[in-house]
């Protein structure tokens, strides 16, 4: 509670329940999931929503490491999440424990830090510290293992204020990679700005959007596994080819990016870098600069004001492209046809987001229909990890964080299979939600892949059976509703939205492979 912190979403286990114990009186909710990823997704969307540490708590052994494929996907989509794991006892270590593994070994390929917490007068400061951590420079997870001895021995202060140890603040660039940097956009001709995950969000998105404004430079974020062939960016994807410089704010030049090359990039655009982290800098960078972007981005927009930029009409070509949508899918909008089309559902969704609900979008084809096709102010997508599954817990995440939003999830028949019965989580909280399935009866992404790659013959393992995943919605107390007609489906949104309860509004859809605007080409 000294830290703020409101939830601790959570599975229980042995080795965590001297924590659980604590919590009565104090005012901290516990949040109790159905699986120990899904308290991690919910503490993530928590942190993406909040700008502050989403925190899971967890057992040891095997609930520590069924937790760890939700921590990579917070660590790409750079979340201040702290996930607090149960560890057999100290003065057992190394003899077999039960459910003893190293933890923290584990933990560390997915996190900013991660370390065993072995005082017991300790316990507060590095909670806090990693709280801390969590959130500072470059945002991501932190994982402390929590021995059961540590946990349950008596301190000398136990309601003393935890002090965090010193994270220092970061410090500003100089003025002369500042100047460097302005004077490179002053002197491109087709400058764009593009942004990882954390930089596309809250306060960082301001600082960002206020340099775009005084440069002229548009900004994309690239927040998708599909990177610069991301469906959401529309036509905004042949811009990259014609940029002759790119500045990366907390950007990395990876994958998503093509590692900067051909055909996404001309072969003489020009990249410059700022990132906290200086591992992630590329060959392809001409300028690396290691710093907090958020910091820089405050400095840039400061001292572009004190100089003259010339007019362009780039900008607005970026922003009319990334608005753009191919002629075809208006028809495809309103069209009866069966089973519906991805774009059909997504009509009928629109409205709901225009009126304010929020969107949690989860993977798969269905999801990339969605996040292309879908307009909101405030959105979460599964993200640069290209996991599927967390839609449902992240969007009761969401509801916690925005208790005053309906919250809408898109996903698709395959990726409700991960964390379905979180439906259950969010009728014990009382958190309704609206899940809407698109249902093809198909592992519908791998399909597609099989396809291209080895031709229709030869797609194998991609079957599922048109399950009535609505009656799951249903028999565990929820509302559910099942649509095959497009003159149904308004009505199915209208009365899962109503119903004050977590819902399924199960959609049989057509396998439509996801669209693509390839980078230096067209929509396909």
């Amino acid at each position: 509670m000294a830290a703020g912190v409101e939830h601790l979403f959570t599975v229980s286990g042995n080795q965590i329940l001297s924590l659980y114990d604590a919590t009565i009186g104090r005012g901290i909710a516990l949040i109790h999931a159905r699986h120990e990823a899904a308290a991690v997704h919910m503490a993530d969307a928590w942190g993406r929503l909040t700008d502050r540490p989403g925190v899971a708590l967890v057992t040891a052994g095997p609930g520590h490491r069924n937790a760890l494929s939700a921590l990579y996907g917070a660590r790409m989509a750079e979340t201040p999440v702290v996930l607090l794991s149960g560890h057999s006892p100290r003065s057992q270590m190394g003899a077999g424990a039960f459910q003893e593994v190293d933890q923290v070994a584990a933990a560390r390929p997915v996190t900013k830090a991660a370390w065993l917490v072995e005082d017991p007068e300790r316990l507060g400061a590095e909670v806090a510290t990693a709280l801390a951590l969590a959130a500072s420079g470059r945002p991501g997870p932190v994982h402390l293992s929590l021995p059961g001895d540590v946990l349950e021995a008596a301190v000398s202060s136990p309601r003393a204020a935890p002090t965090p140890e010193a994270i220092p603040p970061s410090p500003p660039l100089g003025d002369g990679p500042i100047r460097e940097v302005l004077t490179l956009l002053a002197g491109a001709r087709r400058p764009l700005i593009l942004t990882g995950p954390a930089m596309a969000r809250g306060e960082r998105a301001a600082l960002v959007a206020r340099l775009s404004e005084v440069t002229g430079a548009p900004v994309l974020p690239i927040e998708s596994p599909r990177g610069v062939n991301d469906p959401w960016l529309h036509g905004a994807t042949g811009c990259l080819a014609e940029a002759d410089l790119v500045l990366l704010l907390g950007k990395a030049l990876d994958f998503s990016l093509g590692f900067g090359e051909g055909p996404a990039f001309s072969g003489r655009c020009r990249f410059v870098q700022i990132t906290a982290d200086a591992r992630l800098t590329a060959e392809r960078v001409a300028l690396a600069i290691c710093g907090d972007p958020s910091v820089a981005a405050a400095q840039l927009a400061a001292a572009a004001r004190e100089r003259e930029w010339r007019p362009s009409s780039w900008r607005a070509a970026v922003s009319a492209s990334r608005a753009a949508t191919p002629s075809a899918w208006e028809e495809l909008r309103h069209s009866s046809r069966e089973p519906l089309h991805p774009l059909r559902v997504c009509a009928a969704l629109q409205p709901l987001l225009d009126a304010g609900a929020l969107l949690v979008s989860d993977g798969g084809e269905f999801g990339q229909w969605a996040q292309a096709a879908l307009e909101t102010e405030t959105r979460l997508i599964n993200g640069l990890s290209g996991s599927i599954g967390s839609g449902i817990p992240m969007a009761i995440g969401a509801r916690l964080a925005r208790p005053g939003l309906p919250v809408v999830v898109t996903l698709g028949d395959g990726t409700f299979g991960y964390h379905a019965l979180e439906l259950d989580t969010a009728l014990r909280y009382r958190l309704p939600v609206v899940v809407v399935v698109g249902n093809d009866a198909r592992w519908n992404a791998e399909y597609q892949l099989q396809v291209r790659h080895y031709g229709a013959a030869r797609a194998v393992g991609c079957d599922l059976l048109p399950a009535r995943y609505d009656r799951v919605a249903a028999a565990l107390g929820g509302h559910g509703e099942f649509v095959e007609r497009s003159e149904e489906l308004g009505g199915a949104l209208a009365r899962a939205m109503a119903s004050g309860l977590p819902a399924c509004v199960n959609v049989l859809i057509e396998n439509a492979a996801a669209p693509t605007f390839r980078a230096g080409g067209h929509a396909h």
